[in-house]
């Protein structure tokens, strides 16, 4: 357990944990540095919509949150090669529950016709920026890559865009790549250079007529490597103890 840590300098970091709808302030949520606020729309504070359990819930089309964040916006307007100078990561804690349709979006995390995490009650996939097809004459979706799961279950995600090398001598295997970390495992990836991720958008959580539960969500402005993000899974959960366990290969 000494080895398990919390992967630091994130630009932002949301944490359901401790709050309640009895508290005077339910109705602010800002994150670690208390600079970025949340907006809130027809959420009742009640045990079926709001602060339930370490979790924020919601159901319902007139029922969500906005974080008023953009991951995918570029912070500086000089850095033409965002997000590959660095990487970026996006981390985020959640449960789907009363699904009422696969396709519903519980989570919108970015710009819903630009790049964005799309997450339903049983997949997740991230999107670069929109094309141009010729052939159709309107602009598409460029899937990068996605991952499934059973809906109902509590789920944690990363979402890692690799750095990449501006010199062949200095790349390594990751560089450009996209992955998806599922729970602690490194589950899929796929190449994500030469496609671009600076748009606008925030972060909507809820407004569909499925439910969802959110924990928590971390934004990296880099890319952070597979044992951080399983520690950051490690170091969230209720069952450390168990889940060390589960991965000694010498138990």
């Amino acid at each position: 357990m000494k080895d398990i840590y919390e992967t630091g300098n994130y630009e932002l970091k949301m944490s359901a944990y401790g709050r309640t709808n009895s508290s005077a302030d339910r109705s602010i949520w800002k994150d670690s540095t208390d600079t970025v606020t949340t907006a809130f729309t027809g959420i009742e504070w009640n045990p079926n919509s709001g602060w339930y359990e370490n979790s924020f819930r919601t159901s319902g089309t007139g029922h969500y949150a906005v974080i008023n964040f953009e991951p995918f916006s570029r912070r500086d307007p000089q850095d033409m090669r965002f997000p590959f100078t660095y990487g970026k990561t996006i981390e985020i804690e959640f449960e789907s529950e009363k699904v009422n349709d696969t396709s519903d979006v519980l989570v919108l995390i970015g710009n819903p016709t630009g790049a964005r995490i799309e997450i339903t009650p049983n997949t997740a996939t991230l999107y670069a920026n929109q094309v141009f097809d010729e052939t159709s004459q309107q602009w598409v979706d460029v899937e990068i890559v996605h991952t499934n799961y059973k809906p109902n279950e509590r789920i944690k995600l990363a979402f890692i865009i690799n750095k990449e090398s501006e010199t062949q001598a200095g790349r390594t295997p990751d560089d450009g790549l996209a992955y998806i970390v599922n729970n602690g495992i490194l589950e899929r990836g796929a190449l994500a250079s030469g496609r671009s991720f600076n748009t606008s958008g925030t972060i909507k959580i809820g407004g569909s007529n499925s439910g969802v539960r959110v924990y928590s969500i971390r934004v990296y402005d880099k890319s952070i490597s597979y044992a951080d993000a399983y520690n950051n899974f490690v170091y969230d959960s209720n069952d450390k103890v168990q889940i060390v366990k589960r991965n000694d290969i010498l138990e």
